[in-house]
């Protein structure tokens, strides 16, 4: 009877640091996706269907993203995105401007598209006050 209990034991003991083992896993994965090369995401809803693109903040392109006005020419380049060009009626995504932190957003609601920088986080705090 002793002997059975020992079995029981030691079992319990492997299960549980492998239960460990998975956990520590999974939680390596998740923080370190936040450190790579910070990424652009682009999604557009226009004509009838959602699209999405992304492209590593570090590279160079001009995109022309479709929505439901015309055409949004996106600019990657010096490590930031900007719209350059769109159809909408007044302009707000092109005067916001070049982006290159994570967290920070364009919109051209009229023509439905969302640009967005995501990955890792300086660790520099946004705003200090005194």
């Amino acid at each position: 009877m002793t002997a059975s209990r020992v079995r029981i034991r030691a079992l319990d003991i492997i299960i549980f640091l492998f239960a460990l083992i998975i956990i520590g896993l999974i939680s390596l994965q998740t923080y370190a996706r936040g450190r790579g090369t910070p990424e652009i995401t682009i999604s557009s809803a226009g004509q009838g269907t959602e699209q999405q693109w992304i492209y590593p903040l570090d590279g160079e392109a001009t995109l022309r993203v479709p929505g439901p006005l015309g055409e949004t020419v996106v600019v990657i380049k010096d490590g930031a995105v900007q719209v350059i060009s769109s159809p909408c009626p007044e302009k707000i995504c092109v005067k916001t401007g070049r982006i290159s932190k994570p967290g920070q957003w364009i919109a051209c609601l009229p023509n439905r598209v969302f640009i967005s920088i995501r990955g890792r986080r300086s660790q520099q705090p946004d705003a200090v006050s005194q």
